[in-house]
């Protein structure tokens, strides 16, 4: 097999030296330009950078060997050896073509290989996606000065103003299909989204039927389920649209027409709907990296990342405490919603004491989510579903209300939903 080596050929070994003596003489320098530079960006001497930030940043005098200190700087066609602010952007240049070369290296060598052409395609989408998580990964923690971020607020100010105008919609999140729930929250904007209930409340189901919503106004939906397989979810999705129930699929006793028109109708649906089996090896940056091929894949500039369900996906975390993985994981969800400038849905299950397991099917209350550390705080937006007190209903049909118990978007509420676990469907009352 052919190998190829094209990141040498972005590497300035002397260009890193004049930077670095550049700053061990003018230790200010080192704040100046240290949103620039990353331990990536020193290829030939990321020990000597480590050592002198640690000395800086400890206010001690940072050293570097005494023959850089007496060697002549080096000369440059760019005219940049004498110019910190210039090496340090072009070490943070060489550190992205360095990403690129990576990736061109690792698909050449799969072009003359024996991985078939098909592959090579989802390979090439996956190098993209991880090139621009790599990129964004230097961007976090810039110190961002409040009047630089004008532009870009007022220029998201007039798109949405255009949206509105083309559209005529004043919900520009991603949609939920519930209308009610979105004029609440305006759709799911970039952020994250805690959805809990007691066990058998319909949050797998709200959740998938949100996730069929969103691929239908064509915004891809990655959906990670750690509770039902992806073919059981799939079979779920068409037996709610067939109004069919999935026991009777399961037993045989149905008759397939309306079923097989409703997987017609859902084909070009679910194609923006990727599944992925959680497990105990699945880390955030892998959903995050799946997340960026699916945009590059559909052309979007938002997906929707769904986790089902949070306790479960926590235990890849690494604390001995629950709480801990809870909260960890959430913060590792906001930073991805972030990054993705997506929503990302999360579901949770509650504390069976503060949860009110029995009566009523649950509470609304904050502190009910299980093991939820500072969940609370972390997310943006808390649902729950929980039966109604007050509503009657008529087996099988449950009165069910979503309740909106914090909003960092708007004002907290709740909506009357009719849940029909034997068809798999949650509706608003007033459309049942």
């Amino acid at each position: 097999m052919k190998t190829f080596s094209l990141a040498d050929d972005f590497i300035d070994e002397q260009a890193e030296r004049a930077l670095l003596v550049a700053i061990s003489q003018q230790p200010d320098l080192y704040w100046e330009l240290l949103d620039d530079l990353s331990l990536g960006v020193f290829v030939c001497e990321p020990e000597t950078w480590q050592a002198l930030s640690a000395a800086i940043e400890a206010e001690k005098q940072p050293k570097i060997p005494e023959e850089w200190l007496n060697s002549s700087s080096p000369e440059s066609k760019d005219g940049i050896a004498d110019n910190p602010s210039k090496l340090a952007l072009k070490l943070a240049d060489l550190y992205q073509r360095r990403l690129l070369a990576q990736a061109q290296e690792r698909l050449s060598e799969g072009l003359y290989g024996t991985i078939p052409a098909s592959e090579l395609t989802s390979m090439l989408e996956e190098e993209t996606a991880r090139i621009q998580v790599a990129i964004r990964e230097t961007q976090i923690g810039k110190l961002l000065w409040a009047n630089s971020l004008m532009k870009d607020v007022m220029g998201e100010a007039e798109t949405r103003r255009q949206a509105f105008q083309e559209s005529g919609s004043s919900i520009l999140g991603v949609t939920t299909g519930i209308t009610k729930l979105d004029n609440y929250l305006n759709g799911l904007a970039a952020g994250l989204y805690i959805l809990a209930g007691a066990p058998g409340a319909g949050k797998t189901t709200l959740s998938l039927q949100i996730a069929i919503a969103a691929a239908i106004s064509l915004v891809p939906v990655i959906f990670v389920t750690y509770e039902n397989s992806p073919a059981n979810l799939t079979l779920k999705a068409i037996c709610a649209t067939a109004r069919v129930p999935s026991s009777s699929i399961e037993r045989g006793i149905v008759d397939l027409t309306p079923l097989i028109r409703a997987a017609d109708r859902l084909e070009p649906i679910l194609s923006r709907v990727a599944i992925i089996e959680g497990t105990s090896r699945l880390t955030i940056a892998q959903v995050r990296g799946k997340a960026f091929q699916a945009l590059a894949r559909h052309k979007a500039d938002r997906c929707l990342v769904i986790f089902d369900y949070l306790q479960r996906a926590s235990h890849t975390v690494g604390y001995d405490q629950m709480r801990y993985n809870v909260s960890a994981l959430a913060g590792e969800l906001r930073d991805m919603a972030n990054r993705l400038k997506s929503p990302v849905l999360a579901i949770s299950s509650q504390n069976r004491s503060s949860g009110d397991y029995g009566k009523g099917g649950g509470s609304a209350n904050l502190d009910s989510l299980k093991e939820s550390g500072d969940l609370e705080y972390s997310a943006d937006v808390v649902m729950f579903l929980r039966l109604s007190e007050k509503r009657p209903s008529t087996p099988p049909a449950r009165a069910v209300d979503l309740v909106l118990a914090k909003n960092r978007f708007g004002d907290t509420g709740s909506v009357p939903l009719i849940f029909r676990p034997d068809l798999g469907e949650l509706r608003e009352e007033a459309l049942m």
